[in-house]
């Protein structure tokens, strides 16, 4: 059987790092922190995250729409273990959106399953909006 590897961080750790990357808009960082394949799921489907450049695309999209809405930042908080075994995180937590000013203005509920890989990197392997149930239901972005 092949060794699991210990995290090198704490899930804490992990999620700011990831919330940096978000607010900074550094989307290598953001294709780095995903596992391949990655799976984002919504009530309406599933989607294969199946490489970095999608990663990238996808954020470089997400971002402009955030700044559309004058959010410039966001921190993980209320980060939620739902369960922990070596080598998969799986929880929830919320996207604290913020203002130019640091104030915030919008939060957005989200589950991961987060991989810990042969070098001890976390990854995000499972991604799930949970303010996207149907068309009809607004997100948490405000």
């Amino acid at each position: 059987m092949e060794h699991i590897a210990h995290a090198t961080e704490s899930i804490e750790e992990f999620f700011a790092r990831y919330t940096k990357y978000l607010t900074e808009g550094d989307f290598d960082g953001l294709a780095d922190i995903y596992n391949y394949p990655a799976l984002a799921v919504t009530a309406l489907g599933c989607q294969t995250i199946s490489s970095p450049q999608q990663t990238r695309d996808f954020f470089k999209q997400g971002r402009q729409f955030y700044l559309s809405r004058h959010i410039s930042g966001v921190r993980a908080r209320d980060i939620v273990t739902e369960v922990e075994v070596p080598g998969i995180w799986v929880g929830h937590l919320v996207l604290e959106n913020r203002d130019p000013s640091g104030s915030p203005v919008g939060q957005e509920h989200n589950a991961y399953q987060v991989v810990t890989v042969s070098d001890g990197t976390r990854r995000i392997a499972v991604t799930t909006p949970l303010d996207a149930y149907t068309p009809d239901q607004k997100s948490g972005v405000k």
